[in-house]
């Protein structure tokens, strides 16, 4: 072996230098060999490979790495499958550069999977060695079947401790479909920002996503932030990521020069004379003209525009402008409405705000932004201020808007629709069709404007026809808005909007909720989808209802509202009803026994869910029932070990009050037995796939330690969470423990003490 190096070091020095000042040669150490040879090759010359007997930088001490070099797979979007190049040399050499010689074959993480040479540390016992080369082999079969999808692959890369089974892992995310991958992107990116090897990993995919999409790069960028520990150095990795992203480093054309500098969108910008203040810049001896940025100035009317001047519709931005900032504004502010409102001192006051506030918003408006939440391509219209209503909440105030957008091919690239101001000229079917209503329209001329009393009256008056069954109520506009039909209510806005006759018009809900941590609900959300996903694969008729949650920070964020529903709250209140009795009054019979199972087969999934992942505060406020008879929890920001006040008060498995047994048709009926039969098939379904439900909650406890539902303790938390499902238990022996924990909730003294003390102080009824 040495004789071997020896030879090797003695050919390569005595190769005359390239440059032609040999007087320098001499001083230089061997350690300068690696400038040489890139020298060498970059005329196309190949030098034999330098082999230093005692230094074997790319060698890896992990034995499963043994051939694996030092550089990055980076698959391409146009091979999104994982390529593997067999290596035709077992013995791999490389300079210390880090290049491998021209004999060198490509090669990437499958053979750290299939790789078969016996580890230095293993070599006296072929029995290890041979289990070792079986179960890697096992593995790597495993993630080339049909069987291996996300959650199974989220589990691995959290659990596997081999960079190269990670960096495989990694690979093969290219192969899942977008949907799929971002389910998982809350864990991705506590990862990221906490596991340095798993990011290593992941990276390639993350660059890849954000290039090909501004939306994903933008929910990166506010996951990041709302997991990101802001006291961190910035220098981090989360931090990095959330400095390129924002920075516009990841466009779809990264080799192209950018017109504007890049700029970070979350923190509030400095003086830009460049950009802002002057109208003329000197380029290379041309005077080129420049518009002044308006962006986020409300008063404007461009406050979203991102002054892109391409007119066509092409695959990408040719002129540089940031294509983020539009999207990025829109959203702060609506956060920002969100904070001021919870300034105002009454209802009334804040609901007068939010009408002017979504008034002088809409003067920008229709932009190229969106919402988020929803992943159909749209452009925003306008947000209709009378639609909006401000959410009943003692301390915080979250609202919910009804936004117009016009759906789209591509948010980005697409053209945008013409703003209303034009839309009175232009009649022109090319551009738009707008029906004309019924309702007497403005008359101008060029000298002065008359408007007829009937328009006044119309624009002025608060929509109230609302089919309900339900009164209004005074003291929480937010129920009616709730309560109406959602097909009513997008009938009615669009033959209001001048929009409304466009073919691609479309009416999105969002409520915007500040001053809250909505982590703890993403993870909700997260749990509540994979076991509604469980239940259907295993065909147990159980029903739940998630609600998409959107982070923009740790106290920020969207949701997606449930829509044609009540609260129990506002049925007690409003009609003075019992629940069975409404149930007869608001369905009729023909509906009646359909709208009973619906309420039997959701009210047993949720009893379910917050019997697993403990969900408290159960107030009659958090539980809604929609037009159909389906039971449907909501605000689940208690969960795990969190409870309110962290009393642990709420002691019963999940609240089950004796209106609803008689909803089912009374402790004897057969809607009773067949509650009691759902929640045990939903349990026995649920231990099958418990490492599913487990893997979510590990990875994120791992990374977000701090949130509340954690402060017990991850060997508490995840120990707890892992003997609910009661895998030592027979199905005859969960056939009792349903029938104890059913027994047991309805018959609950803290529920009820619960529910007085929520009337009390909050009059929730």
């Amino acid at each position: 072996m040495h004789e071997n190096a020896s030879t090797k070091v003695a050919v390569t020095t005595s190769v005359t230098p390239v440059h032609g000042r040999p007087e320098f040669s001499k001083h230089r150490n061997s350690n300068h060999q690696r400038n040489l040879s890139l020298d060498f090759r970059s005329m196309g010359i190949v030098l034999p490979t330098i082999n230093h007997p005692s230094h074997h930088r790319n060698r890896s001490l992990d034995s499963v790495l043994t051939k694996i070099p030092e550089v990055d797979v980076i698959p391409s979007p146009e091979c999104p499958e994982p390529i593997c190049a067999p290596i035709s040399d077992p013995n791999i050499h490389s300079d210390d550069s880090g290049i491998g010689s021209s004999e060198m074959a490509s090669s990437c993480s499958r053979e750290s999977l299939s790789c078969s040479e016996p580890s230095p540390s293993k070599q006296g016992g072929y029995d290890t060695q041979t289990f070792d080369k079986v179960s890697k082999s096992f593995l790597l079969r495993l993630i080339e079947s049909k069987l291996f999808d996300m959650p199974m692959a989220i589990m691995y890369l959290f659990n596997s401790k081999e960079p190269g089974v990670q960096r495989y892992i990694g690979d093969k995310l290219f192969s899942f479909d977008d949907n799929s991958v971002d389910f998982f992107l809350p864990q991705l990116i506590s990862m990221y920002i906490q596991m340095d090897d798993i990011a290593e990993a992941i990276d390639p995919y993350l660059v890849h996503r954000c290039r090909k999409s501004c939306d994903f790069s933008i929910k990166c960028a506010w996951l990041l932030n709302a997991f990101h520990d802001l006291n961190a150095e910035s220098k981090s990795r989360g931090g990095q990521l959330i400095s390129t992203i924002l920075n516009e480093h990841y466009k779809q054309g990264p080799s192209e020069p950018t017109s504007l500098d890049s700029f970070n969108l979350l923190t509030k910008k400095t003086h830009c004379r460049s950009r802002s203040d002057s109208s003329m810049v000197n380029l290379n001896g041309i005077q080129i003209v420049r518009e002044r940025n308006f962006l986020g100035d409300l008063s404007s009317g461009m406050a979203f525009d991102n002054r892109c001047s391409c007119t066509e519709q092409i695959a990408e931005c040719r002129c540089g402008a940031p294509r983020m900032c539009s999207e990025v504004e829109f959203i702060k502010c609506l956060t920002t409405l969100g904070h001021d409102l919870a300034k105002q001192a009454t209802r009334e006051a804040r609901t007068t705000y939010l009408y002017s506030q979504l008034s002088l918003i809409n003067k920008n408006l229709p932009a190229k932004v969106w919402i988020p939440l929803y992943d159909c391509n749209h452009h925003i219209l306008s947000i209709p201020p009378r639609v909006a209503a401000v959410l009943n909440s003692k301390d915080k105030a979250p609202f919910i808007i009804y936004v117009e957008v016009a759906e789209v091919e591509d948010a980005e690239r697409s053209p945008l629709t013409t703003r209303v101001s034009n839309l009175r000229q232009t009649r022109s079917e090319e551009n738009l069709t707008r029906c004309e209503s019924q309702d007497p329209k403005p008359e101008i001329n060029n000298q002065n404007m008359f408007i007829v009393a009937g328009d006044i009256r119309r624009r002025l008056t608060v929509s109230t026809d609302i089919k309900s069954s339900s009164p209004t109520d005074p003291e929480d506009p937010s129920a009616a808005a709730l309560k109406e039909l959602w097909s009513e209510k997008e009938k009615r806005v669009r033959e209001k909007s001048p929009y409304g006759g466009l073919t691609n018009w479309k009416l999105l809900p969002v409520i915007v909720k500040t001053g809250d941590d909505l982590r703890q609900e993403l993870l909700a959300s997260q749990l509540l989808l994979t076991l509604h996903s469980i239940w259907m694969s295993e065909l147990v008729p159980l029903k739940v209802f998630p609600y998409k949650i959107l982070c923009l920070s740790n106290d920020a964020g969207l949701i997606e509202p449930v829509l044609n529903t009540i609260s129990l709250h506002q049925i007690k209140k409003q009609n003075k009803n019992s629940l069975s009795m409404y149930f007869e009054e608001e369905f009729k019979e023909n509906t009646l026994v359909e709208a009973r199972q619906n309420f039997i087969e959701s009210c047993a999934a949720y009893s379910l869910v917050c019997y697993l992942i403990q969900v408290k505060d159960r107030h009659n406020g958090n539980i809604l029932l929609d037009n159909q008879g389906n039971l449907i929890h909501i605000d689940f920001g208690f969960i795990l070990s969190a409870s309110p006040k962290n009393l642990g008060f709420e002691s019963s498995p999940f609240k089950l009050t004796s209106e609803m047994v008689d909803v089912m048709g009374g402790l004897d009926s057969d809607g009773f037995k067949y509650f009691k039969l759902l929640i045990l098939r939903g349990l026995i379904a649920s231990r099958k796939h418990m490492d599913r439900v487990l893997s979510v909650v590990q990875i994120m406890q791992s990374a977000n330690s701090q949130l509340p539902c954690f402060r017990a303790g991850a060997t508490a938390v995840i120990g707890s969470l892992k003997c609910r499902f009661h895998l030592n238990l027979t199905e005859s022996q969960l056939i009792s423990l349903v029938d104890n924990m059913v027994e047991s909730s309805l018959h609950s003294i803290t529920t009820k003490l619960y529910d007085g003390f929520q009337y009390y102080t909050n009059g929730i009824l």
